[in-house]
């Protein structure tokens, strides 16, 4: 037997335990006997939580790269000139293919064909393409042209200004050009008189002596 004494709003209250058995308490309180039932607290069961499924994660893509029209192939497919070839502006120079397109390339104005590093098949982004001009709208080309009668270069130099066109008529002593021998300007006179038939040079082209320049008949 357990003995306790609880005061209770000011009142005592002498209480005694006899038995406890079964969740049933028998007890005396003031000398009064009391049986009681204890009500077992249940067991709260928290229930498990769902554990989520990983996710898988796709690995992206690689971004694609930027299309650089550097990186695309240029390849050259023909070729419509020579070098010292005469071309008029808007002729056609040479074809190139770039991602199964074909383009034509165009003289952007009148002259002599130069030095030309085009060849069929080449890769022009890779391997680099020039086709120098020399812009001229008298100059003629030399292919099938008879130079022998021709007025020539007096010494080797460079063409600096052509003073006269196709088709004026020249007087023996007129100045038809002027170029540039060792670092002094030289005046080329006609030899005779007549119509410049021809020109054979463009300006700042160098020549040789005895090399053609122009025709007069």
């Amino acid at each position: 037997m357990k003995k306790f004494t609880f005061t209770i709003n000011g009142n005592p209250y002498d209480v005694a335990i006899n038995d406890i058995q079964n969740g049933k308490v028998d007890m005396d309180v003031n000398g009064k006997n009391f049986t009681i039932e204890i009500e077992r607290e249940k067991p709260v069961v928290t229930p498990p939580t769902p554990q989520e499924k990983p996710k898988l994660i796709e690995p992206k893509a690689p971004a694609p790269k930027p299309t650089n029209s550097g990186d695309q192939p240029l390849t050259t497919l023909k070729v419509y000139v020579t070098s010292g070839q005469s071309v008029k502006k808007g002729d056609k120079l040479f074809t190139m293919e770039s991602m199964g397109k074909e383009c034509n390339v165009t003289a952007d104005k009148d002259g002599i064909i130069g030095k030309i590093n085009v060849a069929v098949g080449k890769n022009i982004a890779t391997e680099g393409v020039s086709m120098e001009m020399q812009a001229s709208g008298n100059a003629t080309n030399l292919t099938n042209v008879d130079t022998s009668n021709a007025d020539t270069a007096p010494l080797p130099g460079t063409i600096v200004q052509i003073l006269k066109s196709v088709g004026d008529s020249i007087s023996v002593g007129d100045v038809i050009l002027t170029m540039d021998s060792m670092k002094m300007v030289n005046n080329v006179l006609a030899s005779k008189s007549g119509i410049l038939k021809h020109i054979l040079v463009t300006e700042r082209q160098a020549v040789l002596e005895g090399d053609p320049l122009f025709i007069i008949e």
